[in-house]
C-alpha cells in the first residue's frame, strides 16, 4: 500500500460549488469527500468495459479552456486533492484518454487524467452545468467520447 499524495487540479467553478453541496450533504471536509468521491468512482469505473466507463463533457472539451497568454485570467479554479497515491494512479488509470494525449504534451493537448476523474466523480453525484455547458449532455462513455 502506497502513502498519501497530495496534488491540484483545475476544475470549473461550477464544479466547485457542485463539491460544496456533496460536502454538506454528506457532513465531510473537502478532502475526506473527494477521497470519497474518487474512491467510489474508481471502483465502478473498474468494473465497467473501457468503451463504457464514463467521462464528463467539461473535460472532453477542455472546458474552462487555458489562459491564451501568461498574465491572461484563468476561469478555471484550483483544488486541492490529499488521497492515497495508489487510489490517484488508479484513478488517472480509468479515465479518458484522448489519442495522442500525454501529460507532457504540448499545454494544449496536454491529458487531464486526473482531472477528469475528479469532475466526474463529482458530476456522477451532484450534475453541474454552468451558461457554457447548458444543454450538454454531462456525462459520456468514453467510446461516445472518442467519436467526438
Amino acid at each position: 500500500m502506497s502513502g498519501n499524495a497530495e496534488t491540484n487540479v483545475r476544475i470549473a467553478p461550477c464544479a466547485l460549488e457542485a463539491l460544496s453541496r456533496i460536502m454538506v450533504r454528506r457532513g465531510t471536509s473537502r478532502d475526506e469527500t473527494v477521497r470519497q468521491l474518487l474512491t467510489e468512482h474508481v471502483a465502478w469505473q473498474e468494473q465497467e468495459h473501457p468503451e463504457d466507463r464514463l467521462t464528463h463533457i467539461s473535460t472532453v472539451l477542455r472546458y474552462p479552456r487555458p489562459p491564451r497568454w501568461r498574465g491572461d485570467p484563468r476561469t478555471d479554479v484550483p483544488l486541492r486533492i490529499r488521497a492515497p497515491a495508489d487510489l490517484l494512479e488508479r484513478a488517472r488509470a480509468v479515465c479518458l484518454r484522448l489519442p495522442g494525449q500525454h501529460p507532457r504534451a504540448y499545454r494544449d493537448y496536454q491529458g487531464r487524467m486526473l482531472t477528469d476523474a475528479v469532475t466526474t466523480a463529482i458530476a456522477r453525484d451532484e450534475p453541474f452545468d454552468d451558461d457554457f455547458l447548458t444543454g450538454l449532455l454531462p456525462l459520456l462513455r468514453h467510446g461516445a467520447a472518442l467519436g467526438l
